[in-house]
This record gives structure tokens, sequence and C-alpha cells, in this order.
């Protein structure tokens, strides 16, 4: 477990440099929790729909503390929307991002076109380096037509008179939840 603490430190301190924001919760129920205080206010949440096949039972807590989900990741409905929850596949703590693998528009449209975007991932599939991912995107690649992303923190551009301007180009706000059990 110690080498995981030293990952997980590593994992925060690079996203936090690069402007998102870490939280690791023990259970599915502590995920629903925080994510329900981050979008305090928020009518409904954007999920990818993933999130219903990896985690039901964190969709049921969300339910239950009254966190409006859709999972209809239309772009027309979802751009510029409050909140969106997608499912990191691998977290790299060597540059404190996490892996997208989104076969869909559906869940492309959630990672890239809400306005805060909560990423939730098992801390067991926390990784030291970008070389512990090849293998993974070598079975994503043999799998067919996919599409997989890294996401370090939120969307930024400096394409604008050269000024760094965060949030044009997908998420404003990033968060990675590192849950110990999440189902």
């Amino acid at each position: 477990m110690s080498g995981h603490i030293d990952l997980t430190e590593q994992f925060t301190s690079n996203l936090t440099s690069a402007g998102g924001q870490t939280h690791r919760v023990s259970t599915t129920a502590d995920a629903a929790q925080l994510i329900a205080g981050i979008g305090s206010g928020v009518e409904v949440a954007w999920a990818s729909p993933t999130l219903l096949a990896v985690a039901p039972r964190l969709v049921e807590a969300l339910i239950a503390r009254g966190v409006s989900l859709r999972f209809d990741g239309d772009p027309t409905s979802v751009r510029d929307q409050p909140l969106g929850l997608s499912i990191a596949q691998h977290t790299i703590a060597e540059t404190g991002s996490s892996l997208l693998v989104e076969p869909s528009l559906a869940e492309r449209s959630v990672s890239l076109m809400t306005q805060t975007l909560i990423v939730l991932c098992r801390t067991a599939d926390l990784v030291a380096s970008l070389d512990d991912i090849a293998p993974v995107l070598r079975d994503i690649s043999r799998q067919g037509a996919s599409y997989a992303t890294f996401v370090t923190g939120p969307s930024r551009t400096a394409d604008i008179e050269r000024q760094l301007t965060v949030g044009v180009q997908g998420p404003a706000v990033f968060h990675v939840i590192l849950v110990d059990d999440l189902d």
C-alpha cells in the first residue's frame, strides 16, 4: 500500500501543477457524497454511458443523494452543461493524467464539452508511468476503432492573442476522484 501512497502523492502533485484537483476516497458512497458536494446546485450531471457499466452502485448512490443523471450524450445537449462524470481506465502518476477510453460520441461529448469534469478511477488503476500504459493502448487498438485520450487538468489554450485561457476547448474545472472500492 505504501507504493500506492507514493503514487497518489505524485499523481496529485502533477495534476495540481496542471490546474486539476485530486480527491481520494475509500468507498463508492464516499465518492457519491463528494460528487454531490462538487455539483451542489447543479440540476443535472451528464454522465458517460460507461459509468452505468463500471459503477452501477455509484449511480444508485448519486440518485439517492438527489443527483439527477443523464446518459444520452448528444453533443448538442451536452455542450456547456455545468457538470460531467467520466470513468478513467487508468491514471498516471508521472504526468497527472487520466486515460479515458471513449468509444462513442456520447462518452466523448461528456469529457470534452461539460464545464466541470469529474473523472473517477479505481485507486488500484493508478500506474507509475506512461510506459505502464503502452500495453493498455495496444489492447485498446486491437479491439477495433476506439478513441482514447490522456487528460491532464482543465482545458487550456494560448491560441487567442497568446494569452492562456482555461476552458475554451474543454472543461474549465477538472477533478479526479481515486476510489479504493469503486463499483
